[in-house]
């Protein structure tokens, strides 16, 4: 069992590594909210987004931690099989300037090209409306028949 969730480890990091773009799903008081964020992975594969604290998933991730996430490719065809992934789990503010730093370097990794509008001086100031988020995912669904035949998918349970 080891041994295959090593392997659906794997898979996922590698989906995640070569997409970047995911939708994020909020609820609070029973209303539900998503919208989409280009991200950043780390090696533990927390997912780094940057966005406004004060739209309305901004306002709603600081009331409820909880989110939802999916990641596929919009491009595969109807009558493929289906690639993409769908998990939970939290989300919290990055703060501290070596926390950012790091984050905003993992998430420039993966979107590069505005290096020199979303910066770390821009990002630490108190009136910015941009900051930068850590998603933890406590589980991933990776949809995949290429890889888990009839099955079709892996799941990936992580403790944090």
């Amino acid at each position: 069992m080891k041994n295959l969730n090593n392997q659906i480890r794997k898979d996922i990091f590698k989906f995640l590594k070569s997409n970047g773009i995911l939708t994020l799903a909020v609820a609070l008081n029973n209303s539900p909210w998503v919208c989409t964020l280009y991200y950043g992975i780390d090696e533990e594969m927390n997912l780094y987004v940057v966005t406004d604290p004060n739209s309305e998933h901004g306002k709603i991730m600081a009331a409820n931690q909880k989110v939802s996430v999916n990641i596929f490719d919009s491009g595969q065809k109807i009558t493929e099989s289906k690639r993409g992934l769908q998990g939970r789990g939290t989300i919290k503010m990055i703060k501290g300037k070596s926390a950012v730093a790091t984050a905003l370097a993992i998430w420039h990794k993966a979107n590069p090209g505005i290096e020199n509008r979303i910066t770390l001086e821009y990002l630490l100031k108190k009136t910015t409306d941009t900051k930068i988020y850590k998603i933890i995912p406590t589980y991933l669904k990776y949809f995949n028949k290429e890889l888990y035949g009839e099955k079709e998918y892996g799941i990936l349970e992580l403790s944090k």
